[in-house]
C-alpha cells in the first residue's frame, strides 16, 4: 500500500514539475518572441511623419563614414544628432551616402562608393534588402512599370532594378556621368555631367529616344510648376568648361530660355524651385535666388558663404518656403544644416553627420 502511494505521489510530483518546466519554457519562447518583436518594431529614436526631415551625409571619401540622420522640425527634445541607420542595424552605412528616396514606403539609400542600394524600413530605419553589384550608383527614380532607373558615375548606363525583387533586370547604355533624372508622363529626363546633351528615355521601351544639347556638365534637373524642364549644367573649371541654366519645353525638346555663365570657376550646384513655382535657386559660394522669369542672372547670392563654411546641398520646405542649406565646413568633421528666412536670414542651426550632402522630407 505504502508502494502504492509512493508511487502516486511522485506521479503527481513528477507532473507537476512536468507542467511547470512546460509552463516555464513556452514562457521563456514567448518572452523571447516578444523581445525579438519589440526589438525589430521599435525604431532607433522616435520620429513623427510629417514633421522633419532625412539628412543624407556623404562621409570623407574611402573613410566608410557615411550616415543618416532625422531631423525632427516641430520638436528638439526627439533628436539625438546620431546615425539612426548604424542605431538601428548596428554596422555603418558604408561609403560615400549619394541620395536617398522613398518607394513602395521604403527608403533607398544609395550608396556611392560602396556600389550597393541599402533599402530600409524608414519607421525603424532596419535594413529590409541589400542590392549590390552596382559600380558607382548616384541617383533613383521610380518607373510606374514597377521598376527603377539608377544612374552611376562610371558604368556609361543607366541600370534597372525590378521593385519587388530587388534584382537588376537590365540596363541603358548611356555614355558619360549620368547623375540626376526626373519623370514626365512616360519619359525619362537624365543630366550628365561628362556631355553637352540632356538624354530622354522612353520608359517603356528603355531606350534613349532623344536628346537636347546643352552646356557641359549636367548636374541638377527638376519639373517646374510651369510644367517646363530646368535643366542645370555647372561647368567644369578642371577642363576649361562653362555651364550653364535651361528652360525646356517636355513637348518639343526645344530650349526655351539660357541663361550662360561666363565664367570658368562659375560652377553652380543644387538647382531647385520655390513653392510658388516663379523662382529658382542654386549654390555658388551662396546661395542665388531669382525669378524665373528673369533674362540675366543676379550679380550676387541673397545669402553670403561666411569664411570657414561651406555650402554644399539645398532644399526648399514645400510649406513655408524656407532654405535648408547643409555646411560641410572641411569635409572631415561634422556639418551643420541651417535653416534661412526665405528672406533669407538664418534662424536656427543644427548638427549632422560629415558632408550632409541631401534632403528629404519624411
Amino acid at each position: 500500500m505504502n508502494t502504492v502511494i509512493t508511487f502516486i505521489y511522485k506521479f503527481k510530483f513528477f507532473n507537476r514539475s512536468l507542467i511547470i518546466l512546460t509552463f516555464g519554457i513556452f514562457s521563456l519562447i514567448f518572452l523571447l518572441s516578444r523581445c525579438k518583436e519589440q526589438s525589430i518594431d521599435k525604431p532607433a529614436i522616435e520620429i513623427q511623419k510629417g514633421k522633419g526631415l532625412f539628412v543624407v551625409n556623404e562621409g570623407t571619401f574611402s573613410y566608410g563614414n557615411a550616415s543618416l540622420h532625422y531631423l525632427n522640425l516641430e520638436n528638439d527634445s526627439l533628436n539625438t544628432h546620431e546615425d539612426v541607420f548604424k542605431l538601428a542595424n548596428n554596422r555603418p552605412l558604408g561609403d560615400i551616402f549619394q541620395s536617398m528616396c522613398i518607394i513602395d514606403n521604403l527608403a533607398w539609400l544609395i550608396v556611392n562608393n560602396s556600389g550597393k542600394i541599402e533599402v530600409i524600413n524608414p519607421n525603424t530605419f532596419k535594413t529590409v534588402t541589400t542590392i549590390k553589384g552596382l559600380r558607382s550608383p548616384r541617383f533613383v527614380k521610380e518607373i510606374p512599370t514597377g521598376k527603377v532607373y539608377v544612374t552611376d558615375l562610371y558604368a556609361n548606363s543607366i541600370s534597372i532594378i525590378d521593385t519587388k525583387t530587388f534584382t537588376k533586370t537590365g540596363q541603358i547604355s548611356c555614355p558619360g556621368w549620368t547623375e540626376e533624372l526626373i519623370l514626365i508622363k512616360e519619359e525619362v529626363w537624365i543630366s550628365n555631367h561628362n556631355r553637352n546633351y540632356v538624354y530622354v528615355v522612353n520608359a517603356l521601351s528603355d531606350k534613349i529616344t532623344d536628346s537636347v544639347e546643352v552646356a557641359y556638365g549636367g548636374s541638377s534637373i527638376l519639373e517646374g510648376k510651369d510644367g517646363h524642364v530646368y535643366l542645370l549644367c555647372s561647368g567644369d573649371y578642371t577642363v576649361s568648361k562653362t555651364g550653364g541654366l535651361f528652360c525646356i519645353d517636355p513637348k518639343t525638346k526645344k530650349i526655351i530660355k539660357k541663361w550662360l555663365f561666363n565664367k570658368i570657376d562659375f560652377n553652380p550646384t543644387n538647382l531647385k524651385e520655390n513653392p510658388a513655382g516663379d523662382s529658382l535657386y542654386f549654390i555658388q559660394q551662396g546661395i542665388y535666388g531669382f525669378p524665373n522669369h528673369l533674362n540675366s542672372l543676379p550679380s550676387k547670392p541673397m545669402i553670403i558663404q561666411n569664411s570657414g563654411t561651406n555650402f554644399y546641398s539645398l532644399h526648399i520646405e514645400i510649406k513655408t518656403g524656407k532654405l535648408f542649406v547643409s555646411n560641410a565646413k572641411d569635409f572631415v568633421s561634422r556639418g551643420e544644416v541651417l535653416i534661412f528666412s526665405k528672406k533669407g536670414i538664418l534662424e536656427k542651426t543644427y548638427k549632422v553627420g560629415v558632408v550632409p550632402s541631401n534632403f528629404l522630407a519624411w
